[in-house]
């Protein structure tokens, strides 16, 4: 087993505003519980290069190189299928200060295995340019690469919604991979659909977002997402708001209709978040 990097000294951050972080490091190991049947992060997959990793040596004060190790800590187990990016929140999103909650459900995750994060999230309020981010991604392993200009993207447009990244929560669509395989896309669809939704249990947010067809497709198959995105109206997901959005990287921005179905979203998301 890799060892690990941060030893955890009980606490994430000294206190805010008077609250004790026991209750945060609750919550994490709460979430860090729902996936740990899956077996989609097995420790050994988080050695030096992988992006936790080289974000935890560059970042070692940032409260999520802190948190993950609390998370982290109930993956000691040899890999039986292929892994999963990381979901990543922000470091007001388990506490009990008073903010408006956004969960945001991205695409299938298609890392090659476990020790990644979800759109290379952690990096959001640390990397202020392109040469930060050369500089950081310079010492991954290969096969790790989450493209700047793609990155930039997801970000803009997340701070264009007026989300606040302090009490936000990003997570992969499906997740869990057949027991045995590490092959593209192969996911047992029934048990990520039940993993999301007990994600959304612990986060139970104020708002979902999806990004394009993959978490809806998952959720709420019987809804078509053309029809869906260009409605302009929100969906419920275990009786929790949720807006669908087009994917906003890669081959989300290429789609037909692609600009309308933005600005539909973009338009509910920012009158909810306000």
């Amino acid at each position: 087993m890799y060892a690990l990097c941060i030893k955890f000294t009980g606490s994430l951050n000294n206190r805010e505003g008077g609250e004790s972080v026991v209750n945060q490091s609750l919550k994490i190991e709460l979430l860090s519980e729902i996936f740990s049947p899956y077996k989609i992060y097995p420790l050994l997959r988080y050695t030096e290069g992988s992006p936790v990793r080289n974000f935890q040596k560059l970042y070692p004060e940032n409260y999520y190189s802190k948190a993950i190790e609390i998370f982290l800590s109930k993956h000691d187990y040899e890999p039986i299928r292929r892994g999963a990016d990381l979901p990543w929140w922000g470091k007001k999103f388990f506490s009990k200060k008073e903010g408006y909650k956004v969960m945001i459900i991205s695409q299938d995750s298609l890392s090659r295995d476990a020790g990644s994060i979800v759109l290379f999230a952690h990096l959001f309020n640390e990397i202020n340019s392109q040469g930060e981010y050369d500089y950081y991604i310079s010492g991954l392993n290969e096969n790790q690469n989450f493209g700047y200009k793609n990155w930039r993207m997801v970000r803009d447009q997340f701070i264009r919604w007026n989300i606040d990244l302090d009490f936000c929560y990003i997570t992969d669509a499906a997740k869990v991979y057949k027991e045995g395989s590490w092959k593209d896309g192969d996911f047992d669809r029934v048990r990520s659909k039940i993993l999301l939704e007990r994600e959304i249990d612990i986060c139970e947010p104020d708002l979902i977002i999806m990004l394009g067809a993959k978490p809806l497709n998952l959720l709420k198959k019987r809804l078509k997402y053309s029809s869906i995105v260009e409605k302009g109206e929100t969906i419920s997901v275990k009786g929790i708001e949720c807006v669908v959005s087009p994917f906003i990287t890669g081959q989300g921005p290429t789609q037909r209709n692609y600009k309308k179905r933005l600005d539909i979203a973009s338009e509910i998301i920012r009158s909810r978040v306000g």
